[in-house]
């Protein structure tokens, strides 16, 4: 199924050799895992954004979003959201939310 060369041996065989068998499997498993590999990459760098923006104060902090930008942070990645009780809506990388409001600031909070 990977090289096209003969097989030989049983007939139910599918490979030639385990060669063959690990590398038909890891080129059909290469895509899925590089696409969430890309996506663990992007939540984790966003996480170390925040959590350096927030360790400067313990409470709630707000940066500029163009700050965030400039060091990297994707807006598009996100590992959930949560309604808080003033219906606000955070959205978080792991354990730091953040929100954005008036004139592109972004208040940044830690799950506790």
């Amino acid at each position: 199924m990977y090289c096209k060369k003969g097989i030989y041996g049983r007939t139910d065989k599918k490979f030639c050799n385990s060669y063959c068998r690990s590398s038909y499997h890891n080129t059909m498993v290469t895509a899925d895992v590089n696409y969430v590999r890309r996506i663990n990459y992007h939540l984790q760098k966003n996480r170390k954004i925040l959590a350096a923006a927030f360790s400067a104060c313990k409470q709630a902090k707000q940066v500029s979003s163009k700050e965030l930008f400039i060091q990297g942070f994707s807006f598009a990645y996100y590992t959930h959201q949560q309604e808080k009780e003033n219906r606000e809506t955070y959205l978080y990388c792991y354990d730091y939310g953040y929100r954005i409001v008036d004139n592109n600031k972004v208040t940044i909070v830690q799950e506790e």
